[in-house]
């Protein structure tokens, strides 16, 4: 863009012409420890607390594929979103590296699935994200709400919200100690056996992460939780991952949704967090509206729920 161009253009096309693209953010700003599970290339101001981030989606990953149709994975869409929150309330507002992201819900709806063909290249995509926070990083506890429009090639094919808690150590302990079953280990009410289904939409092997549950119901599961997983476990946590869970859920989805549909639509809610070494139950059910109502359970706490939009392809 030429300087007189630069003059007479708006805040969003200064930020969008200050992007980069060539390489990525630290990798300790997204919370990731290896560089290839990083997504995020740059980010810029807007005007007060608008932003636009850069985003470069590879064409093949250990974890996030493309789909038959060479449209680029949801979920890897899911976990862009989630670095940008972590990288942009960092870098613009100042939470400090240790402190801990509490994710409490993730919308995210695509619009536009042509968009996201895979090519001979990976995919580039620029994030036009609004934060509205409250708190401040110096309390000890951070929270915000990040509204998202992901473009590719200009024209947006996908939005998402998200609602996140911040907080230091201290309070994270006592998150922790609120949130765990203090009485001793939950029994296990269910044994698994291996998947019946080998491949769940393009997942295969380590990455299938459902088992039939011993009473046989087609609309229950357990969670595998495989703790030497290198893209769920890529650096340890105390916790099941919220990024897994929402795996699960797109996995029970399609077990449950009739044959060539794709995931379009998933709003979660995060309630309670998910402990390592305890049995988690993945249920699924189609409500009245079509959605799939999915919550993952474990003893009598719900971790997670969410509501899911599968279309015919």
């Amino acid at each position: 863009m030429s300087v007189s161009t630069l003059r007479s253009a708006s805040p969003v096309e200064h930020a969008r012409a200050r992007l980069t693209f060539d390489r990525t953010v630290p990798r300790q700003l997204v919370h990731r420890a290896s560089v290839t599970e990083v997504f995020l290339t740059d980010a810029a101001a807007v005007a007060g607390d608008r932003f636009l981030v850069g985003a470069q989606w590879p064409r093949h990953h250990a974890l996030y594929h493309p789909d038959e149709s060479g449209r680029c994975d949801f979920m890897l869409l899911a976990e862009t979103v989630r670095q940008a929150g972590i990288f942009l309330l960092h870098r613009f507002y100042d939470v400090p590296l240790g402190h801990h992201f509490v994710f409490k819900s993730l919308d995210l709806h695509i619009d536009d699935h042509a968009a996201l063909r895979m090519g001979g290249t990976p995919l580039g995509a620029v994030l036009d994200v609004s934060v509205t926070p409250a708190c401040s990083p110096g309390s000890g506890r951070f929270d915000a709400r990040l509204d998202i429009t992901i473009e590719v090639d200009g024209q947006p094919c996908a939005y998402s919200t998200v609602a996140v808690v911040v907080v230091d150590a201290r309070r994270y302990e006592v998150l922790r100690h609120r949130g765990r079953d203090l009485t001793g280990s939950i029994a296990a009410t269910a044994t698994a056996t291996p998947s019946r289904a080998p491949v769940i939409a393009g997942r295969q092997d380590a990455n299938v992460l459902l088992r039939t549950a011993a009473d046989d119901d087609s609309s229950t599961w357990l969670l595998h939780v495989d703790l030497r997983h290198p893209g769920y476990f890529e650096h340890p946590s105390d916790h099941v991952p919220g990024m897994m869970l929402l795996e699960a859920f797109r996995q029970a989805g399609h077990l449950t949704a009739a044959s060539n549909c794709v995931l379009t639509a998933l709003e979660a809610r995060f309630r309670s967090f998910g402990e390592l070494f305890q049995p988690i139950v993945i249920r699924s059910a189609t409500g009245p509206d079509g959605l799939l109502r999915l919550t993952a359970v474990q003893g009598e706490r719900t971790l997670a729920e969410a509501d899911a939009l599968f279309v015919r392809d």
